[in-house]
């Protein structure tokens, strides 16, 4: 979404959120990929909070250090395609009367305005008309067409270009977090895969099906929640927690199981929500196909065995005084951030562990070539 120029062969993926800052770029020869450059800063509470960028100088000099100061390789391209927060976003998967491709100029924003919570004036717009094999009348029949539409408020992307332009870079697109974690991640396009995209602060639910982002959503369930759900069961400042976190997970062998126990009723919240999410997408999507897979991504989806440990509680009906249905048999692994980009014999300078933190900046950086 909002692409600003034409295509360049070679671009830096730069991923920001609250609390991190990380940077990719590939250097592609021929049909082989290599990795040319990888960073990743910590960024301090006074610099963004709450996705409202408070430090613009600061932020623009912690982008100058991390492309001139990489955890890896040499940055060696001006040019960037950067993420925006998914809670300064909108996207909307909508179906309008077919129109052709010049009338849908003139037509899809009238349409848009219906369905984004802010004046059409205020924000900028793209939108992309999708293949749809289940909606009778696609683009070029005669009843219906989907259309994926997106959003973002004017004043962030246009501070946010400046930063970008004041660190030295020239941004050639800026695209939701949710549409580059997916293209890093998803590789078959005959099923329907729900990313749960575990960061520090939210976890983010992505939906992709037929070779595009159907759902975003998030809630403030995330690491940092994890980790003051240990604290406090076990009676420990937060940084005794984040190390027992990462030591034991979810293995009832260490410790009696007591992080497992702490953090139970957190995942009872997040697998509801998982099954919810589900719930809706198969009740409100025209696809016919069901969700057969969820994969982990971000940092705090290293949890030890936390994939096994969240497809026993998806396995399980949800009580209460609304249960949800057990989804049995769909299957929970963590990301492969390398599937689109390495061949099977290669070995990828980060482990598939520690590359699930960059699965987005991975994505951004796969834009140009993907297009």
């Amino acid at each position: 979404m909002f692409s600003f120029g034409g295509k360049k062969k070679n671009a830096l993926g730069l991923d920001i959120s609250d609390v991190s800052l990380k940077l990719f770029e590939f250097e592609k020869n021929q049909s082989n990929f290599r990795v040319q450059a990888y960073s990743d800063e910590i960024i301090p509470k006074e610099l963004i909070s709450a996705d409202s960028i408070k430090d613009p100088k600061g932020l623009t000099r912690l982008i100058k250090k991390a492309i001139s100061m990489p955890k890896f390789g040499k940055v060696t391209t001006p040019y960037v395609v950067a993420s925006i927060p998914e809670t300064k976003c909108f996207v909307r998967v909508i179906q309008m009367p077919a129109v052709s491709m010049d009338e849908a100029k003139e037509a899809i924003p009238w349409e848009a305005e219906a369905y984004i919570p802010m004046p059409i004036g205020q924000v900028y717009l793209d939108w992309v008309v999708l293949p749809s094999h289940s909606v009778p009348g696609a683009l070029g029949q005669q009843d219906k067409m989907t259309v994926l539409i997106t959003a973002a408020p004017k004043d962030y992307v246009d501070d946010f270009t400046r930063i970008l332009k004041e660190a030295q870079l020239q941004p050639i697109a800026l695209e939701i977090e949710s549409q580059a974690t997916a293209r890093s991640l998803v590789s078959r396009l005959e099923e329907t895969v729900l990313i749960l995209d575990i960061n520090t602060l939210r976890t983010s639910f992505i939906v992709y099906d037929e070779d595009t982002l159907q759902f975003t959503s998030s809630i403030p369930i995330a690491g940092n929640v994890f980790t003051e759900s240990v604290a406090k069961a076990l009676g420990i400042n937060s940084d005794e927690a984040e190390k027992i976190k990462r030591k034991n997970g979810l293995d009832e062998s260490k410790d009696n199981g007591a992080v497992k126990r702490a953090l139970s009723p957190v995942f009872n919240n997040l697998v509801s929500e998982v099954k919810n999410i589900i719930r809706f997408y198969e009740e409100h999507s025209t696809a016919t196909s069901k969700v057969s897979r969820i994969l982990l991504s971000g940092g705090s989806s290293k949890l030890k065995h936390l994939p096994s440990f969240l497809a026993e509680k998806l396995a399980q009906d949800t009580g209460g005084d609304h249960p949800l249905r057990s989804l049995p048999g769909i299957k929970v692994e963590l990301g492969n951030p390398w599937v689109k980009v390495l061949k099977k014999r290669q070995v990828p300078p980060l482990s598939r562990e520690d590359s699930l933190s960059y699965a987005t900046a991975i994505g951004l950086a796969l834009r140009e070539e993907d297009r």
